[in-house]
């Protein structure tokens, strides 16, 4: 099939798109990394969750970097390569509020109590900072490029951004209140958002 090219984009712009989707690769792959780790030791389903959206961000911003240089190349955006990038962080989205679900429903079922990562809980609140800036920028970017996908990935950071704000306020509530559940059900609501907002985007893009 030919490879629809899309509206020529000023390389400024495709640089600015190239920059914000590295920035998120270094970002998330020290950070989230250790978050996932973090959160296995801790038992901390939250903080796993965090962790694992923060890669799955890394692996989208990785198709994003390829999608743009390619479009720095040519100085036009292309459609095939923008429905790829699209469907790969829509499954990321989708991917983590599955697993995010499953494993909050278990610890709900087992009154399971996760123990506190002070480690982690420094990760999570640098990531609230970074993550909301990397997503704002993303969303900027992304208007002004017209990039669906970099539109997208924007809100898979925002979901980082809230797991780390719930891994933050959760795990207070835990320590000071004894509020056992506050981890897998605030996980559980960001899960859900995710699963909502990917099936929303892919629908959105096949329509």
């Amino acid at each position: 099939m030919h490879d629809q090219v899309l509206e020529a984009i000023p390389t400024g712009e495709l640089s600015a798109a190239v920059r914000v989707s590295i920035a998120s690769i270094v970002w998330t792959l020290v950070a989230n990394s250790a978050s996932v780790g973090l959160g296995v030791a801790a038992g901390s389903v939250v903080l796993v969750s965090f962790g694992m959206t923060g890669l799955l961000d890394a692996a989208g911003s990785v198709t994003l970097v390829v999608h743009f240089r390619h479009a720095l190349n040519h100085e036009a955006l292309s459609e095939r390569h923008e429905r790829v990038a699209l469907h790969v962080i829509t499954l990321g989205l989708a991917t983590v509020g599955v697993v995010t679900l499953l494993a909050s429903a278990q610890r709900l079922a087992t009154h399971e109590v996760s123990s506190t990562s002070v480690l982690g809980i420094a990760i999570a609140a640098a990531s609230i900072l970074v993550l909301g800036t990397l997503s704002l920028r993303k969303h900027q970017v992304a208007r002004r490029i017209a990039s669906h996908p970099l539109h997208a990935d924007g809100w898979l950071s925002a979901t980082g951004c809230l797991l780390a704000t719930v891994t933050v306020t959760g795990s207070v509530f835990a320590a000071q209140f004894d509020y056992w559940w506050a981890d897998p059900v605030a996980a559980a609501i960001i899960g859900t958002a995710a699963i909502v907002l990917g099936l929303i985007m892919l629908h959105s893009s096949d329509a």
